[in-house]
């Protein structure tokens, strides 16, 4: 059976040329929205018909940038600084990894994506190690159910070499292997899960590694996200160095941006390019201000990302309200200090719903397929139950969603038409045996090291 209708739920718009949310059904045919209104008849012996009374139908949440390959070392990093991350999470654990930990650790950060309602995800992959390692990072994609990019990344496999030489000076080329990926797993960009360059830019590498990535990524047609405006690492200008050494494309994603220079900022705005915020991490991490406020008045609508779940939780409803938090504080601050009280305020949980779905969308390259529930888009939807005691009654759906919503509401997870979330229990995983894998990939690379965890630190086995 290839049609489901989804009966009587009220439809969240994201879009602002979309009208108030609304009750009514929504028709997926063949992985795609066929059509939305009340009443729509249907015939029960060819279609799956659901009861959405009570519920909140969004568009699937977006992440556009997150590192799946930590999930081994959830939370291990709560009170971790930057500086215990470069240590610790790039030193020591990532270079340890083998391939079955990669494929783990993927399989179960897509599953906790999944369980929240995240229904796409770039995967910033800095930790290809060898061409098993990328395979097995592929596969764990492709088994996942979700909509995927897999950004194919380097920083791990010349971790030496930054730390020795410091920001933007790494000299080793890029390796060849992405074109094997391109050429036998992603040979067509028509399909759920798909391949980008995650580049390693001007606050890793320098200009001649810039050009040799990008040229790359050109000569595959795949789309490329780095990392900017990370601390005392921006003072590089690393927008300036990708600009010299390759020039800037609409199709690059430029992740952070919390230290660059107001000019930095400016030439990705001329260029057209995307930005992936991750406000919740930043704000542990001291990445620098947090850059939303900059970037709206320079007219660029940020999607939003987790970054990593080794210090924070992978579900995008806190990074909803960190996003809204960080905005509306700044701004409520500077008019106290002013002697003025906020008579209004400048960001709305409407506008960060949009940058968790919409944007996202738009920043993977897919807006013209997903990020939106509208007649004709693929069907990536998700379904959160509002009779909890956490929601309801529901005066205001948007405000429910972004404020009141956690991963426990989300009754009901469809990608491009395929239920993958059902009943609160996901689709065809065992999440007990994938936990006990999990852990032993967990305990076996603490023992590969001869390390141990010791109040949220990493430190030598006794």
């Amino acid at each position: 059976m290839t049609k489901t209708l989804l009966r009587g739920g009220t439809v969240v718009p994201v879009d602002p040329a979309q009208a108030e949310s609304a009750v009514c059904d929504v028709l997926v045919d063949n992985g795609v929205i066929a059509a939305m209104g009340p009443d729509i008849v249907v015939d029960p012996a060819a279609c799956e018909v659901l009861d959405m009374n009570g519920r909140v139908l969004t568009p699937g949440f977006v992440d556009t940038h997150r590192h799946l390959w930590q999930s081994l070392f959830r939370y291990a990093g709560a009170d971790w600084t930057i500086e215990n991350y470069v240590r610790d999470m790039w030193g020591k654990l990532g270079p340890s990894y083998t391939a079955e930990d990669m494929y783990v650790a993927l399989r179960i950060g897509l599953a906790e994506a999944l369980d929240g309602g995240c229904t796409q995800i770039f995967d910033w992959n800095h930790n290809h190690l060898t061409p098993e390692h990328s395979d097995a990072a592929v596969a764990a994609h492709r088994d996942s159910g979700a909509r995927s990019i897999l950004g194919y990344g380097q920083s791990m496999t010349v971790l030496s070499e930054f730390l020795e030489t410091g920001p933007g000076a790494g000299r080793t080329p890029p390796s060849d292997d992405i074109r094997r990926l391109r050429e036998q797993y992603y040979p067509s960009d028509d399909q759920l899960t798909r391949l980008a360059m995650a580049a390693r830019g001007g606050e890793v590498a320098t200009e001649e590694v810039i050009a040799a990535e990008a040229r790359q990524a050109r000569e595959l047609g795949l789309r490329t996200s780095i990392h900017v405006g990370n601390a005392n690492w921006a003072k590089v200008g690393p927008v300036e160095k990708q600009r010299s050494a390759a020039g800037l494309t609409p199709d690059t994603t430029w992740v952070h941006c919390n230290s660059l220079s107001d000019r930095e900022l400016a030439l990705i705005a001329e260029s057209g390019g995307t930005v992936s915020v991750a406000p919740e991490l930043e704000l542990h991490m001291a990445i620098g201000p947090i850059a939303i406020r900059r970037l709206l008045a320079l007219g660029i609508r940020p999607s939003l990302s987790v970054d990593t779940c080794f210090n924070i939780s992978g579900e995008m409803f806190s990074v909803m309200r960190a996003a809204l938090s960080s905005v509306r504080g700044e701004v409520n601050a500077a008019a106290i200090a002013s002697g003025s009280n906020p008579l209004s305020l400048p960001l709305s949980t409407r506008d960060v719903l949009r940058f968790a779905t919409m944007e996202g969308a738009r920043a993977n390259g897919l807006l013209d397929r997903t990020g939106t529930l509208e007649v004709g888009k693929e069907a990536d939807i998700v379904a959160l139950d509002a009779r909890s005691a956490n929601l309801a009654p529901v005066s205001y759906p948007t405000g429910s969603v972004v404020m009141g919503a956690n991963p426990g509401n989300v009754e009901l997870v469809m990608v491009r038409g395929r239920i993958v979330k059902r009943d609160f229990a996901l689709v065809d995983t065992d999440l007990d045996a994938l936990a006990d894998r999990a852990r032993h990939c967990h305990d076996r690379l603490l023992t590969r090291i001869g390390s141990r965890f010791a109040e949220g630190l990493l430190v030598a086995r006794d």
